[in-house]
């Protein structure tokens, strides 16, 4: 099952196929949709951190997979990264899988993270205001006692390099 967060276009089932097929993923084989960002900008923005080998890691709440049947974050996992319009432009494979507490997440917790917010100061607040948004429909919100999963990667397949 995936679930995506109000935002982005979920993507076309036969663009999907196709992509998978591209990288590499034999038919049938799970993979998990995701998308990371705002907008279409922020989108455009971590997928070149991703590919510059700066953003190596994402970050899963609990709370949400409890709510939407998704399957919890773990090693050898692969994710699609779609952009905003819905289309496959990356493939992950999670490689390390670690839970923290939002009231003590320390630099190291988030190293993994794009460098323009790896500071908690930055962090933090990021994440609150991007969490509670997805939270809010579940009647829930960020506290200082909510875990969430750091999940480290590793990229496998760009579509847009493929093409270059």
């Amino acid at each position: 099952m995936n679930w995506l967060p109000p935002g982005p276009t979920p993507p076309d089932p036969a663009a999907l196929v196709a992509f998978l097929a591209d990288a590499g993923v034999a038919d049938g084989e799970p993979v998990q949709l995701r998308w990371i960002g705002l907008d279409a900008p922020s989108t455009r923005s971590i997928f070149d951190l991703i590919r510059a080998g700066d953003k190596t890691g994402t970050f899963t709440l609990p709370w949400i997979v409890e709510r939407t049947g998704l399957a919890p974050p773990a090693r050898g996992q692969r994710l699609v990264l779609i952009d905003f319009d819905g289309r496959p432009v990356l493939l992950l494979r999670t490689v390390e899988v670690r839970e923290v507490v939002f009231g003590k997440v320390t630099a190291d917790d988030i190293a993994i993270d794009g460098s323009p917010v790896r500071d908690p100061a930055v962090w933090k607040p990021l994440h609150t205001g991007y969490w509670n948004a997805l939270l809010q429909p579940f009647g829930l919100a960020v506290s200082e006692d909510m875990p969430f999963w750091a999940e480290r990667f590793v990229l496998l397949h760009d579509a847009d390099a493929a093409q270059a």
